[in-house]
């Protein structure tokens, strides 16, 4: 029965804040929009339901990325994947750019007020669709391509990169050169979007979770594409709740908070 505001909600709106000033934007203040707007509560706290501990919520994105803060002290960039990429970098904190906001490149809130930069590609959307286009063209099954490996005599043949539903598939000889190549063309997008969120930041890992952590051929060439700094698929079980009951974990668990909460497999440079 309680109305409050939490940070991330406000994040993940980016045009709702000043950064520079850790205030809301001045326009929202013009449009008298904050006399509608809840007073803001830190999210580690609670209020206790019949003995039920309720924070005031988290936004997605932002409470799947607490498992990794919490972990990882060394700079990194976390991939989340799946209809959307979002590269998070919670060690970003230079303002956007009006070029940055052009291209799909936003600034979330952590649970505690601080800025992450991060950049949404629409690449699992792409997948999705040209893997449809791809199975009925050459008569596969939607998934076959799960159990594909990374061949790298494929790739060694691309010399350019369209996007995908531009290319003529009557090209293509087999199924398998097909899929390399669509995943090349979304990993040449992926690049340009995850090195938005790296530029002047002391990145040392990037972290890859959900569906394209794994995919071989994606992980490869995004390795290759980064030789200086360490590429991981990494899992995390139900990292956005996961998230938010670290968050509050001192109000339900008197127990510390486990060290192996988060699966990594590294992935080098196919050329090293």
């Amino acid at each position: 029965g309680q109305a409050h505001t939490d940070f991330t909600s406000v994040g993940c709106h980016t045009n709702l804040w000043d950064f520079s000033k850790n205030q809301y934007t001045d326009w929202v203040f013009t449009e008298k929009i904050n006399d509608k707007l809840a007073p803001f509560r830190e999210a580690d706290s609670w209020i206790d339901v019949q003995n039920i501990s309720v924070g005031v919520g988290l936004h997605d994105s932002s409470s799947a990325l607490i498992p990794y803060v919490i972990t990882f002290a060394e700079p990194f960039v976390l991939l989340s994947t799946g209809t959307w990429n979002i590269s998070l970098n919670p060690f970003n904190t230079t303002p956007l750019t009006y070029q940055e906001l052009q291209n799909d490149c936003l600034c979330y809130l952590t649970h505690q007020a601080k800025p992450v930069k991060a950049a949404r590609l629409f690449a699992g959307n792409t997948h999705e669709i040209q893997t449809k286009r791809l199975a009925k063209h050459f008569n596969m099954s939607v998934d076959a391509y799960k159990d594909m490996t990374f061949d790298k005599s494929i790739i060694d043949q691309i010399n350019d990169s369209l996007p995908f539903d531009k290319r003529d598939l009557s090209v293509f000889s087999t199924y398998e050169v097909a899929y390399h190549e669509l995943v090349f063309d979304i990993v040449q997008l992926q690049i340009i979007s995850t090195k938005m969120v790296i530029h002047n930041s002391p990145v040392k890992k990037i972290f890859v979770d959900g569906g394209f952590s794994k995919n071989p051929i994606f992980m490869n060439l995004l390795a290759e594409a980064f030789p200086k700094i360490e590429v991981y698929a990494a899992e995390v079980s139900q990292a956005t709740a996961l998230g938010a009951a670290v968050v509050l974990h001192k109000s339900w668990n008197t127990k510390p908070l486990p060290k192996n909460i988060i699966t990594l497999k590294h992935h080098q440079n196919a050329q090293l």
